[in-house]
């Protein structure tokens, strides 16, 4: 005799693991077994499976559940009578495969970039919230996250942490940094570009841990920032290109740059069909880059001309009509890029009365000053056009002379805005009161002033460090108390790329900040003044 004997029906079902943690993209295999009335697990039993919030996590017909965000759900088991829920809760982080990827956590507020083989296998890490880190003036407020992972990576993947809207006045933003926790001593990773659309500060994770957003010191671009004046430094584009400390202090300290020799007729213009805009381009492509205006120099002077211009016999016509188009191409490159220019540079004669007698106003004349502003202008309706020249800064025949050039530009209708004031001292530098007073009488006839080319050198083998401090602070201070003036831009910054060894020997520390890019007291009188 035959007898068939027929399974119970499942009774109970048990799932394991139980309950389950993930994080978004993690993968976890449930095993459900099912039992009849007598205990006895049953072979092929059918399990339907469902998820409460396919938001937080999903499952397969075959158990397989996944995080997707951000939550806890159940995920439901079913087979035959028997029913049983899972608690599922899915944590901020992510699941890295061998193959990198990308994930972002804390509602976006962390961001990481795994590159390809950055696991050997795949794992699973955690982000949170650090409640209470050690304390740190420079910690940006609701920024540290604690990244953890039960597996190293192999190769170092980009954190981006996000940071919040409200930021100190005196904060720059792209100087912003990322730093670990270690000990009770952050340690501040390599300044990196900062994406300031998304508000993302960016570095290399060199390991798990603690990170957090940190604000810069305070800084001479800080304080600039909440003063509304630009605080400026000519660059050298050898210098920005080779010097990764000379492109960080830039970035960091100063909200304006002037091309130091890149936009001079001579290297930008090198021959008659030719131009060279790679100095120029470097330039001005890093100041976009760090949220920095741009002042460009110069348009019309009568040194670093190209042999092409100079050479032969040429006439008024075509000197007017090289410099038209010169202008018109130059100014027209850079059009919404360069927020102002020195137009004419050192037009007034060194026996201080008087035009300049120079090949331009020998040749073409005095009124070459004339179409220079009008051509600038028309080029460029939105920048800003400057008079320029050097021992004008105090009441003096040679700034009386610029005055009456000044003036007499613009009751001829000719746009000009203002007058630049290089300001190369020499100790004793000018006083306070002797500065204010030259700039009162340009700004009544209604003309910006600027500070276009600051520095104070010293004799070598002195002390002259707290004078020339002094005399930085008296420029700023003056400046600041004079509503139409708006900029002070020192002739490079540091004494490692200072134009002045080389044209007055015997003599040098003329910058803020010395050849180790060391901040000098000079630097420090210049932020006091602006913080005041």
């Amino acid at each position: 005799m035959q007898v068939t004997v027929s399974a119970l029906p499942v009774t109970t079902l048990s799932l394991s693991p139980a309950p389950v943690s993930l994080v978004p993209g993690q993968p976890q295999t449930i095993t459900a077994t099912a039992r009849d009335a007598t205990g006895a697990t049953v072979a092929n039993a059918i399990v339907a499976w469902s998820s409460a919030n396919n938001a937080i996590a999903t499952v397969s017909i075959d158990g397989r559940i996944t995080g997707v965000g951000v939550g806890s759900t159940t995920i439901t088991a079913t087979s035959g009578a028997a029913t049983v829920a899972l608690p599922v809760t899915v944590s901020d982080g992510g699941y890295v495969t061998a193959a990198g990827g990308a994930f972002s956590a804390l509602n976006g507020a962390v961001r990481l970039d795994f590159p390809a083989g950055a696991v050997t296998t795949p794992t699973a890490f955690t982000v949170r919230a650090a409640t209470a880190p050690p304390a740190d003036a420079r910690l940006v407020a609701g920024t540290a996250v604690v990244i953890e992972s039960a597996t190293p990576f192999s190769l170092s993947p980009r954190v981006r942490l996000a940071y919040p809207t409200a930021l100190g006045a005196d904060v720059v933003e792209t100087g912003l940094r990322l730093a670990r926790l270690v000990g009770t001593t952050w340690q501040e990773s390599p300044l990196q570009p900062v994406d300031r659309t998304a508000r993302l500060v960016s570095a290399t994770l060199s390991s798990t841990g603690t990170w957090a957003v940190f604000a810069p010191p305070p800084s001479l671009r800080g304080y600039a920032q909440l003063r509304n004046i630009d605080v400026g430094a000519a660059v050298a584009a050898d210098a920005l290109r080779a010097d990764a400390e000379y492109a960080r202090v830039l970035a960091a300290e100063f909200n304006s740059v002037t091309p130091e020799n890149a936009m001079k007729f001579g290297p930008i213009h090198p021959a008659a069909a030719t131009y060279n805009f790679a100095d120029a381009d470097t330039i001005v492509g890093f100041a976009v880059a760090n949220g920095q205006k741009v002042h460009g120099h110069v348009l019309l002077w009568h040194s670093q001309q190209p042999a092409w211009l100079t050479a032969g016999t040429p006439t008024r016509a075509s000197l007017l009509a090289a410099l038209k188009e010169h202008i018109e191409t130059v100014v027209g490159r850079y059009a919404g890029r360069i927020q102002s220019w020195d137009v004419a540079n050192e037009m007034i004669t060194d026996n201080q009365t008087g035009i300049r007698q120079s090949f331009w106003t020998t040749i073409v004349g005095p009124d070459v000053i004339d179409s220079a502003f009008t051509w600038a202008r028309r080029r460029d309706p939105t920048a800003k056009l400057f008079l320029n020249d050097y021992s004008v800064e105090t009441i003096n025949p040679k700034s009386d002379s610029l005055f009456a050039l000044a003036t007499r530009l613009k009751n001829a209708g000719i746009p000009i805005d203002g007058v630049g004031l290089q300001a190369h001292f020499i100790l004793p530098a000018p006083t306070l009161a002797a500065l204010s007073a030259n700039m009162a009488r340009f700004a009544a006839a209604g003309f910006d002033v600027r500070y276009t080319e600051l520095d104070v050198r010293l004799a070598n083998n002195t002390d002259g460090l707290a004078a020339q401090a002094a005399a930085y602070a008296a420029v700023v201070d003056a400046c600041r108390a004079q509503p139409r003036c708006r900029a002070i831009t020192t002739w490079g910054f540091t004494d490692r790329y200072s134009w002045i060894p080389g044209a007055f020997p015997g003599f040098g520390r003329a910058l803020p900040f010395d050849a180790n890019f060391v901040a000098k007291p000079a630097y420090t009188s210049f932020r006091d003044a602006l913080s005041r």
